[in-house]
């Protein structure tokens, strides 16, 4: 399986209960091999199967939570 590791910037969270939020989106999706949320750097990484999804589908998939996402640079 070719995992790779996507890094989203968060906009507008500030508190620890959004994290369950966020992860919801991502939630029963058989790709995503993890969620990672780094509240010193408000972003979130995922590992994921780029066999079975894009990084645009995970990007929209976490927009579902109400935040804005940007992808990071460099991953």
């Amino acid at each position: 399986m070719p995992i790779q590791k996507a890094r989203f910037k968060i906009v507008g969270m500030y508190c620890t209960t959004c994290k369950p939020i966020v992860e919801k989106q991502l939630k029963g999706e058989q790709a995503i091999e993890s969620i990672d949320i780094d509240y010193m750097t408000d972003s979130v990484i995922v590992e994921y199967d780029s066999a079975l999804i894009t990084k645009e589908k995970i990007k929209e998939r976490l927009e579902g939570s109400g935040y804005k996402f940007v992808r990071a640079a460099g991953r």
